[in-house]
C-alpha cells in the first residue's frame, strides 16, 4: 500500500512537471470565467455538461499526451523494472487521472456556489466521478498503447468520440429522442454522462442509473484485465 501511495505522488508529480496538471487548471478557469457571465438558470444548465468534458474527454487527452511524454523519455521502461507490479503501476495512474478530474470539479462546483450558490449532492457526485474517470483511464489507456505516438491517439480519439461521444450530446440537447437512451447506454460516455447529470440535477431514473454504474464497472474491469493489462507490459518494454 505504501508503495502504491508513493507511485501515485510520482505520477502526480510528473503531471505537474509536464504541465498537464497546469492544463487541467487552465480548462477549470475558462469555466469559472463563464460562470462569471452567464445566469444562474445557465450556468445551472450546462454545469453538467463542463463536469462531463472534465471527466470523459479531458482524461482521456491527458492520460494520452503523459503517456506518450513518458514514452518519449523512455520513462515507462525505467517503471517497468521496479520492484513494484504492473497492477500498482496501471492503479496509480489510473488514480491521478483520477485526482486531477475530481480537482477540475472541486473548482467547478466551488466557483457555481461561490458566484451562483449552486449546489449539489457531493457524496453522489464523487462516486460517480470515480466510476467514470476509471472508465475513461481504461479507455485512455487503449488508446494510447494502440498509437504509435499524440497524433496517432488523437485521430483514435477522435473516431472514438464520432462514434460514443457526439450522439450522448446529441441527445442532452434535445437532438436524439429519449426512446433512443437505452441503445446509447452502450456508450461509456453516454452512461457517465446519465450517472453525472442525474447527481448534479438530483433527477434520477434509477433503473438506468443503476445499469449505467455497473455497465462502466464491469467495463473497466474487462478492459483493464483483458485488453490494457497484457499490451501496456508489451509496449512498456518496447519503449
Amino acid at each position: 500500500m505504501r508503495g502504491l501511495v508513493k507511485l501515485t505522488a510520482g505520477e502526480l508529480k510528473r503531471l505537474a512537471r509536464y504541465k498537464i496538471l497546469a492544463a487541467s487548471l487552465a480548462t477549470s478557469i475558462l469555466w469559472i470565467i463563464l460562470f462569471l457571465f452567464i445566469s444562474k438558470s445557465e450556468a445551472a444548465e450546462i454545469a453538467p455538461h463542463l463536469i462531463i468534458i472534465d471527466v470523459t474527454a479531458m482524461s482521456v487527452l491527458l492520460i494520452g499526451a503523459s503517456h506518450h511524454l513518458e514514452k518519449q523519455e523512455g520513462t515507462l521502461k525505467t517503471i517497468i523494472v521496479t520492484p513494484l507490479s504492473l497492477g500498482q503501476i496501471l492503479t496509480a495512474k489510473t488514480l491521478s487521472s483520477i485526482a486531477l478530474s475530481i480537482q477540475s470539479v472541486a473548482v467547478t462546483c466551488a466557483a457555481l456556489y461561490f458566484i451562483h450558490k449552486i449546489t449539489f449532492n457531493y457524496i453522489l457526485l464523487l462516486f460517480f466521478i470515480l466510476i467514470a474517470g476509471a472508465s475513461h483511464a481504461a479507455i485512455a489507456f487503449l488508446l494510447s498503447i494502440r498509437s504509435r505516438d499524440f497524433t496517432t491517439m488523437l485521430a483514435l480519439y477522435a473516431g472514438y468520440m464520432f462514434v460514443f461521444t457526439i450522439p450522448s450530446f446529441l441527445f442532452n440537447f434535445g437532438i436524439i429522442q429519449a426512446k433512443f437512451e437505452w441503445l446509447l447506454m452502450l456508450s461509456p460516455t453516454h452512461s457517465s454522462s446519465r450517472l453525472i447529470i442525474s447527481a448534479v440535477s438530483g433527477e434520477y431514473d434509477y433503473t438506468l442509473v443503476t445499469i449505467g454504474a455497473l455497465y462502466l464497472i464491469l467495463l473497466t474491469a474487462a478492459l483493464f484485465r483483458l485488453v490494457v493489462y497484457p499490451i501496456f507490459k508489451d509496449n512498456a518494454a518496447r519503449g
